[in-house]
């Protein structure tokens, strides 16, 4: 079943509420004023500039979208300090490189918040997505050798894989290679 959140009260809430917070501490006051100006401001933003509803045929399975927070933050803590000693190391800087990575999923919503984590992550950065072709570019801090080149690509599917896992669709699930009714 295909929904389109962004649309009705309750899909604008929590965008209205996220921009209200950012006016809120823009002005550092937590006033009932500011509180209200920031809704006020929230709501005409999002009448100005409407978002499109996004589709989105998936569920969201709890113990999935736990393995995919903790995992990203695993990643991070441990690419940060890899970045941080290819910085102060007194070698040369490795040789990066630009991948091709081909996702399985052609879902807008699966690939953008996947390539979103694999930004995040220090030592790669996202250069193009292509959801018709379910392919995305990636800049890589090191592939000085073939098997980092592998090692970052394989990163990059495990993570899809998770994502997918965490808010994908049944049959996306299974097309990962995963069991649909496992996880709640």
């Amino acid at each position: 079943m295909m929904q389109a959140f962004g649309r009705g009260v309750l899909g604008r809430l929590p965008v209205v509420v996220t921009l209200t917070v950012v006016w809120v501490l823009l002005w550092g006051n937590v006033g009932p004023l500011t509180v209200l100006g920031g809704a006020l401001a929230a709501l005409l933003v999002m009448t100005v500039f409407p978002f499109p509803a996004v589709m989105w045929n998936g569920r969201f399975r709890p113990l999935p979208a736990l393995r995919l927070v903790v995992t990203f933050v695993a990643d991070l803590l441990v690419a940060s300090v890899q970045v941080a000693w290819i910085a102060i190391r007194p070698q040369a800087p490795p040789r990066s490189a630009v991948i091709r990575v081909q996702m399985a999923t052609r879902s807008e919503l699966l690939l953008t918040i996947t390539a979103e984590l694999i930004s995040l992550v220090p030592g790669s950065l996202l250069i193009e997505l292509d959801s018709r072709r379910g392919l995305i570019w990636l800049h890589l801090l090191d592939g000085s050798t073939p098997e980092k080149v592998e090692l970052a690509r394989s990163k990059a599917l495990a993570q899809e894989r998770r994502v997918i896992a965490a808010l994908g669709s049944d049959p996306e699930v299974v097309a990962c290679g995963q069991d649909a009714g496992a996880h709640p």
